[in-house]
């Protein structure tokens, strides 16, 4: 179970660009499937995703995204894995973090997405797709 009534199957991005709160700028594109996980300044929840092993969402790529820079103390141990691109999460569609979306570059789109209760249910969420 995760928190979306209907999943909004829709197109995602080939790419993304911003710049990582470490500093440097950077543009990728999206070449496996991809969980990235919307967060915000002040977010205890937030923090418990960031800590998380990645290896729990299973072999897939993991980003983690921010519309704004922000001087937040709980994330500096995660500043080189936390990028800021307020246009990927306009392109996602992601209004309110948290909030996560699950992308299939294969089919183009967005084949999940939910509001996080906390790592272990998005990895349940997309145990079935991974």
């Amino acid at each position: 179970m995760w928190a979306v009534g209907e999943i909004r199957e829709r197109p995602a991005p080939r790419s993304w660009s911003g710049h990582w709160l470490s500093g440097p700028a950077d543009t990728q594109e999206f070449t496996r499937l991809t969980l990235i996980i919307a967060v915000k300044p002040s977010c205890d929840g937030c923090v418990a995703l960031l800590e998380a092993p990645p290896s729990l969402y299973g072999d897939i790529d993991l980003l983690f995204v921010t519309a704004e820079s922000a001087d937040e103390p709980a994330w500096s141990p995660h500043r080189d894995r936390i990028v800021v691109s307020p246009a990927l999460l306009t392109a996602l569609d992601v209004r309110w973090p948290p909030f996560w979306v699950l992308v299939d570059p294969e089919r183009g789109c967005v084949v999940r997405e939910g509001v996080p209760f906390g790592p272990a249910q998005i990895a349940e969420a997309i145990a079935d797709l991974r």
